[in-house]
């Protein structure tokens, strides 16, 4: 990896971070693609993430048939910083929500917003004095 870059983790089935045209990635992010749920976590749990951007509907399914998205997935990452000493892993830095998918994209930034309300108020200490942990997308769309 290039001084100066971050990692990023890119959650998708189809795309790359170079088809994403509708946001504005950050040149600075060095993404590792990844296409189901197990690579998301194999990824996560063994490398340390400064940015993440999430697909909705990734066509993955559990053993049992039920449908793994990216909500499911953010869902789950998120809770490894509740449910793990403070520091195991690194708080992101940078969230995108890039799914084309209207009903997925606000079920995801909704969970991610109110995740950080919670997480700030009880871990303020966790956000390394940033004091914000809103994804960048949503910071640029809320001020339009």
């Amino acid at each position: 990896m290039e001084s100066g870059k971050i990692k990023g983790l890119f959650l998708d089935d189809e795309r790359n971070p170079q088809d994403v045209t509708w946001i504005n990635y950050p040149e600075s992010i060095d993404w590792t693609v990844v296409r189901k749920y197990d690579e998301f976590f194999h990824e996560f749990y063994r490398h340390t993430f400064q940015a993440f951007s999430f697909d909705h509907d990734i066509q993955d399914f559990d053993h049992r048939g039920v449908e793994l998205t990216g909500y499911t997935v953010l869902k789950a990452m998120l809770d490894t910083f509740l449910t793990n000493p403070h520091g195991l892993f690194t708080f992101p830095e940078q969230v995108f929500f890039h799914t084309k998918n209207p009903t997925g994209k606000e079920n995801m930034e909704s969970y991610w917003k109110n995740f950080c309300r919670h997480y700030k108020e009880e871990n303020e200490y966790a956000l390394g004095g940033r004091g914000e942990c809103l994804g960048r997308d949503l910071q640029e769309s809320e001020q339009q």
